[in-house]
């Protein structure tokens, strides 16, 4: 059983009943690291996750140090609560320092005696997928020379409107997907119960872009998500003045505008149709009530987006080591 007092400086058991702490105590263990010993590798299958109790980690790709972790802060939830067994980075101690780790049988275990804090960590997984992406998003504008702006691109409601007279770009000509189906393609959601992908999907609509048009405006509040369902999106950050940097191209089965909706920030990127796309919107009261839902339809919806998240994650982070190495 771990160090109480440890785990309480995390946070990790505040709210919860005396049955709920003993629950969670018993489900993590405690180890101790090094300066210089390695948490994680890249590359090793791992299912499991590490709060940092005291200390400091470094994060590095492909032997380039990219960013750090400190105490309070998760390692390894992509691997815990998403599809992803293989590490993605290495973590090195930089300090001597302290971890708590929840394996898949303590989540387990937590799980089956209907603790709060299995879904609490879902909900703290996902915000902290979606922090690493904006810092590392952050990371890129700052080293990329980027790219003029293009400003042919047109925004929402206008951009459909112009694209109908003939004087916007083209719009969607095939057959819409099904919401259900998008679901289906989507890393994370792929594999699920079908009433509980059926139940997801019946929150969701159904959105038609024209080439060109933009979907969400760095800088802006965030007030949907998206799931590409057919087409290409295109994922901008600016980096200077009249200047942008393409971080990534998104096809079906990828997620955006989540990050924003995840820490109620301003958007870290323009999302602008690269074709005659069609979209899943997950308007904002549905993805804010399904965040917290304890229910089939909540586990799902949160683990799907840790997923997708974990995808944009890894091709931002190959992004910004291509930067580093030039």
């Amino acid at each position: 059983m771990i160090d109480a007092e440890r785990i309480e400086r995390t946070g990790l058991l505040q709210g919860l009943s005396p049955e709920h702490r003993a629950q969670a105590l018993a489900a993590f263990n405690l180890y101790e690291f090094g300066p210089g010993e390695v948490l994680l590798e890249e590359g090793e299958s791992d299912r499991s996750l590490a709060v940092v109790i005291d200390g400091t980690f470094e994060v590095s790709l492909g032997g380039v140090a990219l960013t750090t972790i400190g105490a309070n802060e998760l390692v390894g939830e992509m691997a815990l609560f998403g599809s992803f067994d293989r590490r993605s980075a290495t973590i090195t101690s930089r300090t001597a320092s302290i971890v708590a780790v929840l394996d898949q049988e303590g989540l387990r275990f937590l799980r089956l005696a209907d603790n709060p804090l299995a879904r609490q960590l879902e909900g703290l997984a996902l915000r902290t997928v979606a922090s690493r992406l904006r810092a590392t998003d952050a990371q890129i504008a700052a080293r990329a020379a980027g790219a003029p702006i293009d400003h042919e691109g047109r925004k929402g409601l206008l951009g459909r409107i112009a694209s109908v007279l003939g004087v916007g770009g083209e719009m969607p000509r095939g057959p819409a997907p099904r919401l259900v189906e998008i679901l289906r393609a989507t890393h994370g959601f792929a594999g699920r119960d079908e009433n509980v992908l059926h139940g997801v999907a019946s929150r969701l609509q159904l959105v038609a872009v024209a080439t060109g048009e933009t979907v969400v405006e760095e800088g802006k509040e965030a007030e949907d998500a998206y799931i590409v369902g057919d087409g290409q999106i295109g994922v901008f950050c600016s980096v200077g003045p009249g200047k942008q940097e393409r971080v990534a191209t998104l096809g079906p089965g990828h997620v955006f505008g989540v990050v924003a909706m995840s820490d109620t920030k301003a958007r870290t990127a323009t999302c602008r149709a690269l074709t005659p796309t069609y979209l899943a919107r997950i308007p904002g009261p549905v993805y804010r009530q399904l965040e917290q839902e304890n229910s089939a339809e909540g586990r799902a919806f949160r683990r799907g987006l840790i997923d997708a998240l974990s995808v944009q994650l890894r091709l931002a982070n190959e992004h910004l080591l291509g930067l580093s190495r030039k």
